[in-house]
């Protein structure tokens, strides 16, 4: 009789315990729950870019601009976790010899042709770098990726000395390192 006892109290116990560590594990799940639901309702947005420099060319004095911004008409894209993001804005601004050479600003939907469906619902337009000035055609590399990672499509943009531009889809990103590095 006494064994069963204490195997009745020890049995008690153990279920007393379980219970609250049931209890325990469903309050800290639901505090989860709710701090992530918390932070997918926040809009994220990268950092404002802008960027200024001056290249010679040659007899060419080139200034260039570059801003990025996110913008809240473009939509907010959301990624794989949930986690939302406003699209951005980049425009390029480039004088030579103090007479206007480029202005534009770009948007995701300017490169959406050249990337597929998935890819494109759920990235952004992220980062732009000058490249080089080369035979008057002034070069950047640009990006459209998946927020907050280095999962990205990368491009060309080519401006050339009338003020004309191409993109083109930067297939080899080791190229964009093995630039010419004399200037014209």
């Amino acid at each position: 009789m006494k064994k069963q006892l204490i195997s009745l109290l020890i049995l008690s116990f153990v279920l007393c315990a379980c219970n609250k560590k049931v209890q325990e594990t469903k309050e800290v799940s639901d505090t989860i729950t709710e701090t992530r639901t918390e932070v997918q309702d926040i809009v994220h947005r990268l950092p404002v870019m802008h960027v200024e420099d001056t290249v010679t060319s040659g007899s060419n004095v080139y200034v260039i601009m570059v801003n990025r911004e996110s913008c809240d008409s473009l939509g907010i894209v959301t990624d794989e976790l949930g986690y939302r993001y406003y699209d951005n804005l980049l425009k390029i601004y480039i004088k030579k010899n103090g007479s206007i050479l480029f202005n534009k600003t770009f948007k995701k939907s300017d490169f959406i042709h050249f990337l597929d469906s998935e890819f494109a619902q759920h990235s952004i337009l992220d980062g732009c770098r000058f490249i080089q000035v080369h035979e008057g055609m002034v070069t950047f590399s640009l990006a459209v990726s998946y927020p907050d990672s280095d999962m990205s499509c990368p491009f060309k943009l080519n401006i050339g000395p009338d003020g004309s531009y191409m993109i083109v889809k930067n297939d080899d990103m080791e190229e964009e390192y093995n630039i010419d590095s004399s200037n014209d």
